[in-house]
């Protein structure tokens, strides 16, 4: 009769725990669940089922309490393997609690079990230090942060470059941190296969007889950019554009004066600039631009497999009454001398030609090792690392960044060992190899300034705001005012105040270990160390999203593109750089481009970078809710409906192009440095 009692008080909550869509997260494997609440903790409860767990698919069962367990703070999640059976890891997406009085609570988790392993979710509302309004909560908290402490550690990959994650392997990451493949076996980044895909003949070490032995490698007219570049990389229109669209588009800077160390007079450059002008009228008008390879200066160069050459040219540009960027001067190095011409339009054909090479090869290092690794892949590791380090599940911001730091850590790791470590492509196939690539990573390290990642600052300070059909600096702005004002939506949300942002230890603390770890403590950088209003809040979440998304997609997405034809963009140069005019051949460019078997690495290489990533996610897509809030959910709204008025600007632009620029395009755009 009392047992009978019992049961009629007992309390019953339904619980539906999802397994995540993600690629192998279902398992076969034994998994319970026991209730955590303001008044109580349930008994650990087997969720049996005649199936195993299947991806994208929940599972519900109803536990019985004995009372009522107040409001549900965490649930625990426990998995057993079977006892002759190999573990078979679960990848849970998120579990939802309906109590009797018909409240539901959401628990995102997006996380995996492996082993016989425990997992502990807390429940989805975003809080802030002070918020963990519980004895329980605060103990949660503690072990979460303890936990990800001891598993993401920092570690230094080479000295005066940002740290890294401390893991020599991508399979040696934690589970949460890898990209689910197909296979475990292998790496992402497999150049064979990458050369095998793309249907590359067997090449030696020799030189290039002919350009048409490049062209025959390769089916170069499959994708529309790699076939105009073919067809135009000797232009000098071409040339200039690609300072403003192509796979490089940060370092044009509007020239105020001709650098002493540049010295291009007037009398040599007055036949291109147009009659009743002068090199110093177009230079007050705004009409001269520069590019300078100053940080490769006094850099050697790669000597293996055999000796390489690597030089820091200067190239001034015009922008002509066509509106068309054109090169006028070019500089191999950087101290002026008599050996060490500077090269203009009107000298001989091949003359020109393999000085525009030469800045060409310049560009492409300085692209693929800082535009590229450092201030894209590099960065977003550290962002990714402090976030994990400092900030925990429940946090807003957290919650904000953690879809577009996703899956950094993977990439990041197999790039170390495919591109920069000891014998990798780097080495392999690259002028910058050897140690000279460090170097310049230290170079520009030093270099960088927080002003020069936020985008609005960065053009004001090159000067580039008003040049004609600069299209990365049009849509780059579009995407940057787009995350501002979804992060301003977001701030507004859990910070009502500046003093809000200043006693939230959280965040200071995360911008303090960015600067600390990432950016070496260097006054010079100019980053913050701590927040003081939320509009400085803002413009920093903005710069780290942006920085992950769209400017990760504008130096990231075109490589294949620019690059497959080499001429254009050359790896290393195998022979020296002229000294003097008029001694350059047609044989003389085709023996100082890389040779076949760097061409066959680059190639592939480049086409594996330019690959959309294995689990792409386009930007403003969050498959994992981790904002439970309804006020949350219509900020991303927002944001979504934003980014879709800008997809049909830009494609309604490109309608009207020769060659369209995608490459900010929302649907093209990662939210996050995953390939």
């Amino acid at each position: 009769m009392l047992d009978n009692l019992r049961v009629k008080m007992s309390i019953n909550y339904r619980v539906t725990v999802n397994t995540g869509d993600v690629l192998s997260a279902g398992t076969i494997d034994k998994i319970s669940v026991s209730l955590v609440g303001s008044l109580g903790v349930s008994d650990i409860v087997r969720i049996w089922s005649l199936t195993p767990f299947v991806q994208g698919v929940g599972k519900s069962l109803y536990m019985k309490t004995k009372s009522d367990l107040g409001d549900i703070l965490l649930v625990r999640l426990y998995k057993q393997k079977h006892t002759l059976l190999p573990e078979d890891s679960w990848y849970c997406g998120h579990i939802t609690v309906e109590a009797p009085n018909n409240r539901v609570y959401y628990f995102p988790c997006y996380a995996w079990l492996s082993d016989s392993d425990s997992l502990e979710v807390i429940e989805g509302t975003a809080r802030k230090r002070h918020e963990y309004n519980s004895a329980t909560l605060e103990e949660h908290r503690r072990k979460e942060m303890q936990k990800r402490q001891e598993t993401y550690q920092w570690n230094a990959f080479a000295p005066r470059i940002p740290k890294s994650i401390n893991c020599e392997k991508a399979s040696n990451l934690p589970r949460d941190a890898q990209i689910p493949l197909q296979r475990k076996i292998g790496t992402l980044l497999n150049v064979d296969s990458a050369i095998l895909e793309l249907g590359l003949k067997p090449m030696s070490h020799a030189v290039w007889g002919k350009l048409s032995e490049l062209r025959s490698q390769f089916d170069f007219c499959r994708l529309p950019v790699s076939a105009y570049v073919m067809k135009h990389w000797k232009e000098d229109t071409f040339f200039g554009y690609q300072y403003l669209n192509g796979s490089n588009p940060i370092l044009i800077k509007q020239c105020s004066e001709i650098p002493p160390k540049f010295p291009v007079t007037n009398e040599m450059v007055s036949l291109f600039l147009g009659a009743n002008t002068s090199l110093q009228q177009e230079v007050q008008k705004g009409n001269i631009f520069i590019v300078d390879y100053e940080l490769l200066d006094g850099i050697a160069a790669n000597s293996k497999p055999k000796q390489q050459y690597l030089e820091a040219p200067m190239c001034l540009l015009h922008l002509n009454p066509a509106n068309e960027l054109v090169p006028i001067a070019i500089q191999l190095r950087q101290q002026p001398g008599p050996a060490n011409p500077i090269f203009l339009p009107s000298d001989s054909k091949h003359d020109w030609r393999l000085a525009k090479i030469w800045v060409r090869h310049a560009d492409a290092q300085i692209h693929q090792l800082v535009s590229h690794l450092l201030k894209t892949h590099l960065f977003a590791e550290i962002f990714c690392i402090a976030t994990l380090r400092k900030l925990p599940s429940a946090h807003p911001v957290f919650k904000l960044l953690m879809p577009h730091l996703k899956f950094t850590l993977h990439i990041n790791t197999e790039a170390r060992t495919l591109l920069i470590s000891e014998g990798g492509i780097f080495d392999q196939a690259f002028s910058t190899g050897g140690t000279a690539k460090l170097i310049i990573l230290q170079r520009a390290l030093e270099h960088t300034t927080y002003s020069s990642l936020c985008l609005p600052e960065d053009l004001a300070s090159r000067r580039v705001e008003k040049i004609p059909n600069y299209y990365y600096r049009d849509d780059a702005l579009k995407i940057w005012s787009a995350i501002n004002k979804f992060i301003e939506n977001i701030v507004d949300l859990y910070y009502e105040s500046d003093a809000s942002v200043q006693e939230d230890a959280e965040i200071q603390e995360w911008a303090t270990e960015i600067f600390t770890e990432g950016f070496l403590a260097r006054p010079s950088s100019g980053f913050p160390t701590s927040f003081y209003t939320k509009a400085d809040f803002v413009k920093y979440l903005t710069m780290v999203i942006f920085t992950c998304s769209g400017q990760h997609s504008s130096v990231n997405g075109g490589q294949f593109d620019w690059g497959s034809w080499v001429p254009n963009n050359p790896s290393t140069m195998q022979k020296p750089a002229p000294t003097e005019k008029g001694k350059v051949s047609k044989e003389d460019i085709l023996f100082t481009l890389p040779g076949k078997t760097a061409t066959a690495s680059v190639l592939a290489t480049i086409h594996l970078l330019s690959k959309p990533a294995p689990s792409s996610t386009k930007l403003g897509t969050y498959v994992e809710e981790r904002f439970t809030e309804v006020t949350a959910k219509a900020c991303i709204e927002e944001f979504q409906e934003a980014l879709l008025k800008i997809e049909e600007e830009i494609v309604k632009r490109n309608e009207g192009l020769e060659l369209k620029y995608t490459y900010f395009l929302p649907s093209v755009i990662d939210n996050s440095v995953a390939i």
